[in-house]
């Protein structure tokens, strides 16, 4: 009986629209804190996956015009991010000749995961809010700095991880900005740049697809040639940037279909790959953090 529910329950997720889907509630406890405590942001997730929980992504309300509200959506989304580049890192530094940049890797890791929490029970208000942000970018300097240095050693030879040169880049273009939108908004302003926004997702969306297309199964023909697809229609937005958004908005939420499916795939062995669950849930994240931030750029 139980068992035939679960099937039905199944069934109707998979008939929802993706735009119903990340609208449905799949906050976790410490989300749900987080929304009590601060009615003007909102989380967004995905449900129940097939074998737990997808993380929920946390933005600011829309319309709202308070840097406060973004500080703490910012700091909840991006922090969870950092800390799992870490997670990532550690993952992808196996053996003992790794073992100083794997601590490194994880001594980062429990800082952002600290400061993750932090973020999500801090009293955030006028008065202080700017000083928290303060916190956090003082946080992710050496953090980014950590990945631009290692992104040379493994250029070079000089390091032997499993992680590409690309994806310290990839991981320490995010952390950079990250801190550039704290101090904006730390200043007040919580305007989001349209040719700016643009830029920096389209070329952290077709890397994303890159690396999809890398961590598949060789025998995954057909998704492999997608993600490439992807990849390079993300790579000429970005190097011809429109006058309109909405092309760039487009592609986005065409690769959250992607990434929904692919995901779901993962997580079910339907689709060979490399790919931890975590990371393909992380890259979804970030979709949903494109589409909002497009969205509100002007």
């Amino acid at each position: 009986m139980n068992e035939q529910k679960g099937q039905n329950n199944n069934e109707q997720t998979s008939n929802l629209s993706r735009r119903e889907l990340i609208k449905v509630g799949g906050a976790t406890l410490i989300g749900a804190a987080l929304v009590g405590s601060y009615p003007h942001v909102s989380i967004y997730g995905q449900g129940k996956s097939i074998d737990g929980e997808m993380k929920p992504v946390v933005l600011p309300t829309p319309g709202s015009r308070d840097p406060v509200d973004f500080s703490i959506a910012e700091n909840a989304f991006w922090n969870e991010q950092l800390m799992e580049h870490a997670v990532f890192f550690v993952m992808l530094m196996p053996g003992p000749e790794l073992a100083d940049e794997r601590r490194e890797a994880e001594r980062f890791q429990q800082n952002f995961a600290s400061q993750l929490a932090k973020s999500k029970t801090a009293k955030l208000d006028k008065t202080n809010y700017a000083a928290f942000n303060r916190s956090t970018i003082e946080m992710i300097k050496p953090f980014a700095d950590w990945k631009r240095k290692d992104s040379e050693l493994q250029a070079s030879g000089k390091l032997r991880s499993l992680t590409w040169s690309t994806f310290f880049d990839h991981t320490a273009l995010e952390a950079e900005r990250f801190g550039r939108r704290l101090e904006q908004f730390s200043r007040g302003d919580i305007s989001t740049d349209m040719r700016e926004a643009a830029g920096f997702w389209t070329q952290i969306m077709g890397e994303h697809a890159d690396f999809i297309a890398h961590l598949l199964d060789p025998a995954e023909r057909d998704l492999i040639m997608k993600a490439m697809k992807t990849g390079d229609a993300f790579h000429k937005l970005h190097d011809n940037l429109p006058g309109s958004k909405n092309p760039v908005e487009k592609a986005v939420d065409e690769i959250i279909d992607f990434k929904v499916a692919a995901e779901k795939g993962i997580q079910t062995g339907k689709i060979k790959s490399i790919i931890h669950p975590a990371l393909a849930d992380h890259v979804r994240r970030e979709a949903l953090k494109a589409a909002d931030d497009l969205k509100r750029a002007a």
